[in-house]
């Protein structure tokens, strides 16, 4: 084996120096003269070599999610070299240390090198680290190039570039020094949730044109911006255009003449797609075809294989946007058809061209739908939102039929709750007069009672996706990203785990029966759901049929039946004792079924929640029950309230009012949201809710009288995914999907559950 590495070695340099494609052919022929894969090898590495870096060409959030595949050496493609040039660390669990970093683990590999994870003992902070292949490393001209670009791409500062804090090329095996973010891409969030709306497009849009603009100032081009290449560092709030793998100077036309088109087909601009010298006006064109995407679904161009691909960028032009979506405005559709014109010199003239437009259409935007809540009343405010969605300026409803509307829809609301036998239900003493009476207004809010957070709970090693207290409140689980689950001591905070999970934990829930643990991962596995028994802390039984990404999970009250949703759109409910699907019901989603709720007490009606928006189903028949509670579009996430008090509803996206159906009245929006809500987690009585999102604060509201009660402060540093009450109420905790803890917070004595 070793004498084919240093052979593979040897050829693949030479072959290195021979820039005439001719030449270089009539050398391989020679030297690997009947030896096809050796031959196959070398070709794979030069090409690797003339796209410039495909192990830059992926975002970190791709390597994690291949980290696994590499992890161990018989698993190694073979060109793909070992961690020699690790030297060793005092450091328990650590791969090694290259300088002062301590490696912690590999998070992606490459023909041309490998990514890591380290830890940066001089700034005590978590870095990614793309080391370029030992057997490149010994050639000067790979090793220029390497450093040649590095050093451009770290010229660009600018909050929607991912940042390269350091080149180092003093030693034997050069690398570059970056900002390690766990961040999903663009790409994975349109395969997630398809087309964006509009706003979301222009925030998007906006960020990667100032992205691009400083670079261009810097006399660089991308030459690759694609959805996989912009990562979503907190949502949609924050963008970073990543992977200058592919980028050069604007200068510099001698390397892209290879013989080899270097970019996705997709996506690049004509004059690249035909092999010509590309100024920053390629990027734009590039730019043109994200915004297609986002506003479509799928690329502007498309075909069975790559050379059609390139000959429709070239030649076609793609289907007008208006005609797949008819709700993009025709100006959005004029600003993408100017960037994708196929003359350069027809397209806008800059990024900072581009970035100017789509800030002032996304202040336009705005301006109409997100009045300031302190110069509108709150119902105003709330009813100029989603009306938004139901009818195109000019084509308004009034404000005064808006409201005659509400009223016939309360009544029609207050007849299906009592035809449904809803007023059997135990309630709040107010209920009394369930359905005749409007809620109450807000009263004149206290100021919130400010929460501080114990000592975070550390043990994730990537984000906290759910947590759940047990019924009798001395556990409380937590699952990550990580692919763990932990189960914490209340009295100690000491914490054991579970058998490691075969992906992401997607949510968690206790059966109110036998305090049994129920989980589900949003990785495809061979059931739908597993059951933990917590004492033992291990594996109770499984759940359902395999091969399905499950994202969310819920023990009925009586604790024999689960309900769970996923990719698959449907909603199933599962028998706990035999783990057989007691019932199906199909297309409940467009996309992904993301939440699950029961009725409390009955259990009778289960609520779904995705992008098709907020649903109620029967448990007995599995039909579906009138969907008259929820006649605004942005309630998408539902769940119940325990009492029979009704339900509460979210979306997740900015600016989205949380709002209250309180059973047999008019709902009511949580005014003063200026975040996305990313979960919602309900007191065990139901008079609290706990709000969570892209704010890394949580929001504790009255179910009463409307009123924000607590907040916290020294809380999470970024997105926050899970939240649950402790059973007393006198604990709220909350995962961190971008910080990767757990925290617990002590709630004032309001919260406490009522003896």
């Amino acid at each position: 084996m070793l004498a084919e590495a240093d052979a593979l070695r040897i050829i693949f340099l030479t072959a290195l120096d021979k820039t005439a494609p001719a030449e270089r052919a009539a050398y391989l022929d020679e030297v690997c003269a009947g030896n096809a894969a050796l031959r196959e090898r070398v070709e794979a590495l030069l090409q690797a070599n003339d796209r410039a870096d495909p192990f830059l060409d992926q975002p970190a959030a791709q390597h994690l999610a291949s980290a696994e595949k590499l992890a161990t050496p018989d698993q190694r493609p073979d060109n793909v070299e070992c961690l020699d040039f690790l030297s060793p660390s005092k450091m328990p669990g650590a791969l090694g240390r290259l300088g002062h970093y301590e490696v912690r683990e590999v998070i992606g590999r490459g023909g041309m090198g490998v990514v890591l994870r380290a830890f940066d003992e001089k700034l005590h902070r978590v870095v990614a680290l793309k080391v370029l292949a030992p057997v490149l490393a010994s050639n000067s001209g790979a090793r220029h190039r390497f450093v040649r670009e590095a050093q451009a791409a770290a010229a660009v500062t600018h909050e929607n570039v991912i940042a390269i804090h350091a080149v180092e090329d003093d030693g034997p095996i050069p690398f570059l020094v970056m900002q390690c973010i766990d961040g999903k891409t663009l790409q994975q969030k349109l395969e997630t949730i398809g087309p964006l709306e509009l706003r979301t497009i222009l925030r998007i849009g906006l960020q990667v044109a100032e992205g691009l603009a400083a670079a261009h100032r810097q006399g660089l081009i991308h030459r690759d911006i694609k959805p996989a290449n912009i990562l979503l560092e907190n949502g949609v709030e924050r963008v970073k255009i990543t992977d200058f793998g592919l980028a050069r100077a604007v200068d510099d036309a001698s390397l892209t003449q290879s013989g080899y088109i270097a970019g996705t087909p997709q996506y690049m601009s004509p004059e690249q797609a035909r092999g010509e010298r590309v100024d920053h006006r390629t990027d734009l064109f590039s730019l043109g075809s994200v915004l297609y995407t986002l506003c479509a679904g799928h690329p502007p161009f498309r075909a069975e294989n790559t050379m059609a691909v390139l000959k429709r960028v070239c030649e076609d032009t793609p289907r007008p946007l208006r005609e797949i979506s008819p709700e993009i405005p025709e100006w959005m559709e004029s600003l993408i058809a100017k960037l994708q014109a196929k003359d350069p010199a027809e397209r806008i003239a800059n990024a900072a061209e581009v970035a100017a437009l789509l800030s002032r259409r996304l202040a336009q935007l705005q301006s109409r739908v997100e009045p300031s809540a302190a110069a509108v009343p709150p119902f105003e405010d709330w009813w100029r939102r989603w009306r938004n969605r139901l009818a195109p300026p000019g084509r308004r409803v009034p404000l005064r039929w808006a409201a005659l509307a509400l009223v016939v829809i309360g009544a029609v609301v207050a007849g299906w709750l009592f035809a449904t036998n809803w007023r059997g239900n135990p309630g709040p003493a107010n209920d009394d007069n369930a359905g005749t009476q409007p809620p109450p207004a807000p009263a004149a809010p206290a100021t919130p009672v400010k929460l501080t957070s114990r000592e975070p709970l550390t043990d994730h090693s990537k984000g906290v996706r759910a947590v759940a207290f047990s019924p009798d409140g001395k556990v409380l689980a937590s699952g990550g990203m990580d692919k763990n689950i932990f189960l914490w001591d209340t009295q100690t905070w000491q914490s054991r785990s579970l058998p490691r999970q075969p992906g992401e934990v997607s949510a968690l829930d206790f059966s109110p029966k036998d305090g049994r643990l129920a989980s589900v991962t949003s990785d495809k596995d061979d059931c739908l759901v597993r059951l933990w028994n917590v004492e033992t802390a291990e594996p109770a039984g499984k759940l359902g049929p395999g091969g399905i990404s499950t994202w969310c999970v819920k023990f009925s009250p009586d604790g024999k039946t689960v309900a769970c949703g996923g990719t698959d759109r449907k909603l199933r409910l599962l028998d706990v004792e035999t783990g057989i699907e007691r019932k199906t019901v199909d297309d409940v989603d467009k996309i992904v079924v993301r939440t699950v709720s029961f009725s409390l007490p009955d259990g009778r009606l289960v609520a779904t929640g995705g992008d098709r928006g907020a649903r109620l189903w029967d448990t007995t028949t599995g039909g579906e029950v009138a969907n008259g509670l929820f006649p605004i579009p942005i309630a998408k996430y539902p769940v119940f309230l325990p009492g029979g008090r009704g339900l509460v509803t979210w979306h997740f996206r900015p600016y989205s009012p949380i709002t209250l159906f309180p059973s047999g009245k008019a709902p009511y929006p949580l005014s003063g949201r200026a975040e996305s809500t990313a979960w919602l987690g309900v007191s065990p009585d139901g008079r609290f809710i706990a709000s969570v999102g892209g704010e890394g604060v949580a929001h504790i509201w009255s179910t009463e009288d409307f009123r924000e009660v607590a907040t916290t402060t020294n809380g999470h540093s970024g997105m926050i995914y899970g939240v649950a009450f402790s059973p007393d109420g006198k604990l709220l905790a909350t995962g961190g999907r971008d910080d990767s803890t757990v925290r617990i917070w002590d709630l004032p004595a309001v919260c406490h559950v009522r003896k």
